[in-house]
């Protein structure tokens, strides 16, 4: 990737095509009404995405709808803020996105901060959270308990055991997206010392790559020749292996 910085935003080559992507590191441009959705020069409606840049991070604004469109010929250059600075929340910046995905208006949903991680747990309070849990389930977001999941039993185990919705979707998969380990919830948020080494510029920052494959039982997708198809790509880590 090329880029030449200005004061107004950067310039970048990809493929065969310039992009011209003004304003993301402009924070003090106008903030106009978000209704009506407005027309980027291309006569499209424009559509949304939420900065990640150091200095407006957070805030959502309007892009041409083809920026990210390889097939496009030559997206504009349309931009324009949605959020003022009041939205400015740099935290967003600890997380995976995908960088190139951009919703209408309508469609848009901001990202909300994770709860707290959870307190670390010894391995002996580990089994006896899992041993109680077994016992008496999580409710999922539908308000009904949990099913627990043993997902490839081997040795040792590929994967913790886990929660997930008991009730199903008409093509057989769970009803909400609630997802906890035999013992307790899932850390989200990064230690103090990760992001230390993000801010020293030790490494790179979360929202420079987008977030890891999950199949639909919730755990991460396995990569390789996708069984079912003979093509390389992604699958469910479930889908091979001794499992529940």
């Amino acid at each position: 990737m090329e880029g030449e910085m200005t004061s107004f935003g950067c310039e970048y080559k990809r493929r065969r095509w310039y992009v011209r992507y003004v304003g993301e590191s402009n924070g003090v441009g106008p903030v106009p009404p978000a209704l009506p959705v407005p027309l980027c020069r291309c006569g499209a409606q424009a559509e949304v995405k939420q900065s990640r840049h150091p200095k407006t991070a957070g805030r959502a604004f309007y892009v041409c709808k083809w920026t990210f469109d390889p097939m496009s010929a030559a997206p504009c250059d349309f931009f324009q803020w949605i959020d003022g600075p009041d939205k400015y929340d740099p935290r967003i910046r600890l997380f995976p996105y995908h960088s190139t995905e951009l919703k209408p208006y309508h469609q848009f949903r901001r990202w909300v901060p994770p709860p707290p991680n959870p307190p670390r747990m010894t391995e002996e309070e580990k089994q006896e959270a899992a041993c109680r849990r077994v016992r008496d389930p999580p409710m999922c977001k539908c308000g009904v308990p949990a099913k627990l999941m043993r997902p490839n039993l081997g040795d040792p185990p590929k994967y913790t055991p886990f929660f997930r919705c008991s009730l199903k979707t008409h093509d057989g998969w769970p009803l909400c997206d609630f997802n906890k380990y035999i013992y307790g919830p899932i850390a989200m948020w990064p230690t103090e010392e990760q992001v230390r080494e993000f801010e020293s510029g030790k490494a790179p920052w979360p929202c420079v790559s987008s977030p890891s494959d999950r199949c639909k039982c919730g755990i991460l997708a396995t990569e390789g020749v996708v069984p079912s198809e003979l093509g390389y790509g992604s699958f469910c880590g479930n889908a091979h292996g001794d499992y529940w």
